[in-house]
């Protein structure tokens, strides 16, 4: 993979060039795109342009004024953005913005998906960059977008979750029960279910949700984090490139501001669901572990009267009448499965069983 990338602009449109470090840029070149640049590239690339790229160190530095400052005309702007990692799961990268007049550098030790459909996007679309700025609202907008998309993906993973937690069990199986007369009932029709055993979700399965609900806590952390860099990179766009941009990319700079502020609502929401989510099923797996352990209390109570009447009779005492009577043993029995019947009947007609 190239380490430094030329996008050129000329009268066919946009074209990319490789470029190494004895190259010098193109005449042209609007958006100048370095990947993993270590320090001789990225020293050789600031000298050519007679900018001051930041370092991996300065680019990882969390202060505000470390990731948004100008030097001269050139506006230096980082921001977190969702990528996925070579592994599978979503992480976060950091992208840098050194947005001059006439050039647009960015800088990234990650490599996005979405940096590389919008790159292709634009080679193949003569008109999405015209110019620096039109490079850097692009790619903020795919960032937006990606952003949106993950949201979207947590907010259907968080609704399946909610249905496995909360929903009646017996829906599971609606579609494909039988009628009555034997036939099978049409997808639109109520099916009696009266007959149908409840399942209550196992704690296994509520393990697995709480898994998955951890999962989508996870991948919002990371989306807000990533929102509240866009939030604060606008904001300092906004104030720094507004008197370069015309009418419409001013329109296109406040439009994302206004999506990234609403997906920032939407990302705290989530958290609170997610929250919410997770003491359910927690609520959920105490309550199975509550049966439990009422199960057990019955069996005790209900143990515990034909052991006492099992007791007694086990005495060696000498002068034990039951002992010297013909049914004794009967009677014995009789009484020690009617005390364990009896809690049993009381304990259902109470409702505790």
């Amino acid at each position: 993979r190239p380490v430094i990338t030329a996008y050129v602009r000329d009268a066919a449109g946009l074209t990319a060039q490789a470029l190494g470090l004895g190259d010098i840029v193109p005449p042209g070149t609007v958006w100048l795109d370095l990947l993993h640049p270590d320090e001789t590239e990225r020293l050789t690339v600031s000298n050519r342009l007679s900018v001051d790229l930041p370092t991996l160190e300065d680019i990882n530095e969390i202060e505000t004024s470390s990731r948004l400052y100008t030097e001269g005309e050139v506006a230096f702007m980082t921001t977190p953005v969702i990528v996925r990692s070579s592994t599978g799961p979503l992480e976060r990268g950091l992208l840098t913005f050194a947005l001059g007049s006439d050039l647009l550098v960015t800088i990234r030790h990650t490599e996005p998906l979405w940096f590389a459909i919008f790159a292709a996007r634009a080679l193949k679309q003569a008109d999405l960059v015209t110019c620096p700025l039109e490079a850097f609202l692009g790619l903020l907008e795919a960032v937006v977008d990606r952003a949106a998309d993950v949201l979207e993906r947590v907010t259907a993973d968080l609704d399946r979750l909610s249905h496995r937690v909360f929903a009646d069990h017996e829906d599971r199986t609606v579609e494909t029960l039988a009628t009555r007369d034997g036939t099978r009932a049409p997808r639109h029709q109520v099916v009696d279910r009266s007959h149908v055993r409840r399942r209550p979700p196992t704690t296994v399965s509520m393990r697995a949700v709480i898994t998955a609900v951890g999962r989508a806590g996870y991948l919002t952390q990371k989306v807000r984090d990533s929102l509240a860099g866009l939030e604060r990179l606008v904001a300092f766009a906004t104030t720094v490139t507004g008197p370069r941009m015309n009418k419409e990319q001013k329109a296109r700079l406040k439009t994302i501001g206004r999506d990234v502020h609403s997906l920032v609502e939407h990302a705290a929401f989530q958290a609170m669901q997610t929250n919410f989510l997770l003491d359910a099923t927690l609520g959920v797996i105490n309550i199975q572990q509550t049966n439990i352990i009422k199960i057990f209390s019955v069996a005790s109570v209900a143990f515990l009267p034909p052991t006492l009447v099992a007791s007694i009779y086990g005495m060696n005492f000498e002068h034990m009448p039951e002992l010297d009577w013909s049914f004794g043993y009967p009677l014995a029995l009789c009484l020690m499965v009617l005390s364990a019947v009896l809690p049993l009947w009381y304990f259902r007609k109470r409702g505790w069983l």
